[in-house]
């Protein structure tokens, strides 16, 4: 991996804290079943996630799929929507200055404008940063790319605006399609087993950081 020269990293589970649970928890509450997780989303989470449907209409589905007496309110499928987000850890942030010095530094991430919102008001509260933009050399968020991962267009997209090298690119993601789109479109990926290891060690493992 010593010719990599270009790092894209995910956001959610890489670097930001998720627990995907907390939010199927509280939707199957609020009366939606469990129409959420990780590996398989309904249509309505893939179209939030490239920018095809506002937060306004997003809501509005939620409340309409809702089986229960009293429909939730748009203030609790915020909420139950956010609970997934846990926060980032600052040894992270310092991590990520470690890279650049090193790397050219890309942030791609299947995200919406609900939840990103509710991550940077996170790293404001408790990192005192209002975005993530002065770590990376470009942030990519799906809802504004209006590709989501794993499609080969993204990466491709990513590639082709910085004119990076396809082999002297990695890509790194804790959701294995995800890197199987990266590599589909040609470049290097590595899957992050969360349960095994976390984003420094993986690579110090791959001769991609000192120890």
């Amino acid at each position: 991996m010593n010719t990599i020269k270009n790092l894209i990293l995910d956001l959610g589970g890489v670097l930001f804290d998720l627990d995907y649970e907390l939010t199927r928890q509280a939707f199957f509450k609020l009366g939606l079943g469990d129409n959420f997780s990780k590996l398989k989303q309904s249509s309505l989470f893939d179209d939030i996630e490239e920018g095809k449907v506002s937060p306004t209409d997003f809501y509005s589905t939620l409340i309409k799929s809702s089986t229960n007496h009293l429909p939730p309110t748009i203030q609790e499928l915020k909420d139950a929507w956010n609970l997934m987000l846990l926060g980032m850890k600052s040894t992270q942030l310092d991590l990520l200055l470690q890279l650049k010095e090193q790397y050219r530094l890309f942030l791609y991430s299947n995200t919406n404008a609900i939840h990103i919102q509710a991550v940077w008001e996170s790293l404001q509260l408790h990192h005192g940063i209002k975005n993530l933009d002065d770590y990376f050399n470009k942030v990519y968020l799906s809802h504004e790319l209006e590709i989501r991962k794993p499609k080969p267009a993204g990466f491709l997209h990513i590639v082709s605006e910085h004119n990076l090298i396809k082999a002297e690119t990695l890509f790194i993601d804790d959701s294995p399609q995800h890197v199987k789109g990266a590599k589909e479109a040609g470049i290097h990926a590595l899957y992050l087993d969360l349960e095994k290891q976390d984003l420094k060690s993986l690579l110090i493992e791959s001769n991609l950081l000192d120890d």
